[in-house]
């Protein structure tokens, strides 16, 4: 029994170890995304979707950090108070977790809505004017990257700034071979699909991946609270070796 009782601490301690090299680095891609989407910031504000994601990978990865680095300290030194404090944070980000899941099945038509309306508004209707360099060059890097054009679609660039000075043209980053001295091109060679729709095509193709790592990292949480309750009653306020 007693051998049992330091398997699963040994185990518990290597696996909260690893996690919280797991959560360092995805904390560390989701700094390195935020500073590769900085020209999105200063375009479309802070709180533009298109950011969003790497925000998220550094939350994601700072939870991660503090489960495993408590559950790693609580298990190696056996500090029954540590534990229980590992056991209460992985609770409420568990909880926290579910409540995102599905937050996230409730408001995606919303979602949608409101990135094409937020690049519509803040992107396409202030593209090519002088005080917007900014904004022109965030678009032209978003339509060169997702391969796309508009919000919605071509007919976006319609009634704006830029097509009552190009009628029937769009930017040159809505068509392929073209580069920035080309400066426009026709609307009927643009690309079809809007960068919208373009940028959530890209995330539902690895919806099931997400959601797979999702509902992994829920059952391994509920697996660490678990043994971490059977642990409790063994444990005391003392330092004891393995």
């Amino acid at each position: 029994m007693e051998w049992c009782f330091r398997s699963l601490r040994f185990f518990l301690a290597l696996f909260n170890f690893l996690l919280t090299i797991t959560g360092g680095a995805i904390l560390g891609i989701g700094v390195y995304g935020v500073s590769k989407t900085a020209v999105f910031d200063s375009a479309f504000g802070s709180g533009n979707l298109v950011s969003v994601l790497p925000i998220s990978f550094i939350t994601f990865g700072c939870a991660l950090f503090v489960i495993g680095f408590t559950g790693c300290c609580s298990t190696m030194f056996q500090v029954k108070c540590l534990l229980n404090l590992h056991l209460t944070i992985v609770t409420i980000i568990l909880l926290a977790e579910l409540a995102i899941v599905a937050l996230t099945f409730a408001m995606s038509e919303t979602v949608t809505e409101t990135l094409t309306k937020e690049l519509k508004k803040s992107g396409v209707e202030q593209y090519g004017k002088s005080s917007m360099g900014v904004i022109t060059d965030a678009m032209d890097k978003l339509q060169l990257s997702l391969k796309c054009c508009g919000a919605n679609s071509t007919e976006d660039w319609k009634a704006t700034w830029w097509y009552n000075r190009h009628p029937y043209m769009v930017p040159w980053s809505c068509c392929e071979d073209r580069d920035k001295f080309d400066e426009e091109c026709p609307m009927v060679q643009a690309r079809g699909i809007g960068c919208a729709g373009a940028f959530l095509q890209l995330i539902n193709k690895r919806m099931a991946i997400i959601y797979a790592g999702i509902v992994g990292v829920i059952l391994l949480q509920i697996l660490l609270a678990v043994c971490g309750c059977a642990l409790t009653k063994k444990f005391a306020n003392k330092v004891e070796p393995f």
